[in-house]
């Protein structure tokens, strides 16, 4: 988002876990990261910052009705991330390849028939609410580049016409795409 937004940021990676959280210390609410920070308001937990920098830079909705359907399809965006997630980061490798069989046949196909009918009701206009991109869109695309790093999970997106558009969509921003080009971003190829 902020990126989209051409918001001047500094991003810090964690590259040395255990020093920089005795450095940042009682700034971690709940001891963990991620955090941000601007001059108004010092945040942790993703969801958090995410509705913080939906409302601050034009990303929540048009209006009260539409922010709560970005609410809702952020939530889902985010459970399917968790679902990818535990499958590349939870799953032993000896159980890969079965769960990467279920993930691409039954997980991911269930939740991309509630994505697409979410895209359906808002018209096919390639954002899940509204008639311009949303935090929930950013959550999404994060998680289907997420899923297109997997063997298998282009031809998947594929299959979903209206999914695929929409992270065609994002992945096409210019300032999302100039970010993806400097490999900040860029999916990386996971493993079986």
């Amino acid at each position: 988002m902020l990126e989209d937004a051409g918001v001047d940021y500094a991003y810090v990676s964690a590259t040395n876990w255990p020093a920089l959280k005795q450095q940042l210390g009682d700034k971690l609410a709940f001891g963990q990261i991620p955090l941000y920070e601007d001059p108004d308001v010092r945040l942790v937990q993703s969801g958090s910052i995410a509705r913080y920098l939906a409302r601050k830079h034009g990303y929540n909705g048009a209006n009260e009705a539409e922010a709560a359907r970005v609410d809702v399809a952020y939530e889902g965006a985010n459970d399917f991330l968790g679902t990818l997630l535990g499958y590349t980061l939870g799953t032993p490798d000896d159980q890969k390849p079965a769960a990467l069989r279920n993930l691409l046949s039954n997980q991911a196909p269930t939740q991309f028939q509630f994505f697409t009918a979410l895209l359906e009701k808002n018209g096919r206009n390639g954002y899940l609410v509204g008639n311009k991109m949303s935090y929930a869109d950013f959550a999404l695309y994060n998680a289907l580049n997420t899923l297109v790093s997997l063997p298998g999970g282009p031809a998947l997106l594929a299959t979903f016409p209206l999914v695929k558009q929409l992270h065609q969509t994002v992945g096409q921003c210019p300032r999302v795409k100039a970010y993806a080009a400097r490999n900040v971003y860029a999916p990386k190829k996971a493993a079986l």
